[in-house]
């Protein structure tokens, strides 16, 4: 039994050395290498959805444009964006998908949605009907982003957009991969 204890402590020196000054400057780089993925994989978890509130049929925007502030949050995976202002902020340099739906009642009447990037409009899209009932624009587009970046949607000016306890208008995005 001791010869087997002895053995056991000559095999534990054996493979607890120290290591040599270069065998740990390649583990420090390698330890430093899982924690830069650790910390880039830890903002991989980003997506939202939100709707806008229905305390109100209408939201209507005035003569200039209105910035659409979605408050019924449904998804906020990362707390990214904010119901307090209507701003997606990016956490990290990527890809993002950002998708939204918007209604209203047209009769005659076209209604319009933008989608900014940092107050850059990428997208303006418009949807005419005449037959009074609800009309749907949906609109989406992968972005991307640098940390920092914002995204938004606004209604352009004189527009109205309907909504009821049935979430006709929401906001989404996610992101698709870290760069």
């Amino acid at each position: 039994m001791i010869s087997n204890h002895i053995f056991l402590v000559k095999i534990w020196r054996i493979f607890c050395v120290p290591p040599t000054s270069e065998q740990a400057a390649e583990l420090k780089a390698v330890k430093n290498q899982v924690e830069d993925l650790q910390q880039k994989n830890s903002g991989g978890k980003v997506a939202f959805s939100a709707a806008l509130t229905f305390n109100t049929e209408y939201v209507q925007a005035g003569p200039s444009e209105l910035n659409l502030v979605f408050r019924n949050i449904i998804t906020n995976v990362g707390n990214t964006y904010s119901s307090n202002t209507g701003f997606f902020t990016a956490p990290v340099k990527g890809v993002y998908f950002f998708r939204f739906t918007v209604a209203d009642i047209l009769s005659s009447r076209t209604m319009y949605t933008a989608l900014y990037r940092n107050q850059q409009r990428i997208m303006l899209l418009g949807e005419y009907d005449m037959d009074h009932h609800v009309s749907y624009l949906v609109g989406g587009v992968t972005l991307q982003l640098e940390a920092g970046d914002w995204v938004n949607l606004c209604l352009p000016g004189n527009q109205r957009l309907y909504n009821t306890e049935s979430n006709h208008c929401i906001f989404s995005g996610f992101l698709l991969f870290t760069l």
